[in-house]
């Protein structure tokens, strides 16, 4: 027994060994530049002046939630989110249930409508920038309906609506691509049944297809959600947060503060700030999906 009990021992140890390597890979990219933020985010290290820091102790988190561009930040983040989640999740479902039908093309459409989520969103926001110029494509081709020209960009009514246009027009696909695999998984023999009881399409959608993707869409929506609070690329390159700071979301308020003003640590509490906001939205979404679970599904 005692031989068993030392060759079981000398398992868990090399088990351990195994281990070990991406375990301490994995502390050394992830963990230990957390921490390290974390001790800056309670200094008031300034870059440029570096080895002058002091302890600031939450100074910088109590200066950041006293300001008012870090609320006016997290209301435009928490609008331009809302929107773009909403039409998305709406858009994406509306055409993976028009692309699960056999319709002429289908390959076709399904490959043309991922193009857009293949683009690079640096490359996304710099070309819908020049398409919605003053004198762009957009307006060109409206002029010919006489309508137009727009500030597209150009103006603190209309900047936030096109950057949700581009967010749409780009991540979209995403939503399509998970809601189409969702909806791979419903038995065919769910609809038959639900067809020889006499139910309407509508009725099918509702009390057949959607409560079985429900989980799926609550993943989706995780997702981008995720994404949008963390917004930072498409409004950088298409709107630089302007015109007024209208479109000035807390991703690109923590990057202005940090790297152009250079207060590294109030920059730093602002992110940390963030982190915080994308999980408690995190946490509240993953209990929706928990109530999303069948009864008997439920641990």
């Amino acid at each position: 027994m005692a031989a068993i009990s030392r060759a079981g021992n000398r398992q868990v140890w090399l088990a351990y060994l195994m281990v070990a390597p991406i375990v301490l890979l994995f502390a050394g990219l992830l963990i230990w530049p957390w921490l390290v933020g974390a001790w800056t985010s309670l200094t008031d290290m300034r870059i440029g002046r570096w080895g002058s820091e002091q302890f600031v102790g939450l100074q910088n988190y109590i200066a950041v939630l006293k300001s008012g561009a870090f609320w006016s930040s997290l209301r435009i983040t928490a609008f331009f989110g809302f929107l773009c989640v909403t039409a998305e999740m709406s858009l994406g479902l509306g055409l993976a249930l028009l692309l699960n039908r056999s319709l002429p093309g289908r390959s076709l459409f399904r490959a043309l409508f991922i193009v857009p989520f293949m683009v690079p969103t640096v490359v996304c926001g710099l070309i819908w920038r020049q398409l919605l110029e003053a004198k762009g494509v957009v307006n060109y081709l409206l002029s010919f309906i006489e309508l137009g020209p727009f500030p597209w960009l150009s103006s603190s009514g209309t900047a936030l609506g096109s950057l949700v246009l581009i967010d749409l027009w780009q991540t979209t696909p995403q939503v399509l691509i998970l809601a189409l695999a969702a909806l791979q998984t419903v038995p065919k023999d769910t609809y038959e049944a639900a067809r020889v009881d006499g139910a309407s399409a509508w009725q099918t959608f509702w009390r057949v297809t959607l409560p079985m993707i429900a989980p799926y869409l609550v993943i989706a929506f995780l997702i981008r959600a995720i994404e949008l609070l963390q917004v930072l690329d498409i409004v950088m390159v298409a709107s630089q947060g302007g015109p007024a700071n209208s479109t000035m979301v807390l991703h690109l308020l923590a990057y202005r503060e940090t790297f152009i003003g250079g207060f590294l640590g109030y920059g730093t509490s602002i992110a940390y700030l963030l982190g915080f906001v994308v999980v408690l939205a995190a946490i509240a979404v993953i209990r929706l999906l928990g109530l999303t679970q069948p009864k008997d599904e439920r641990p």
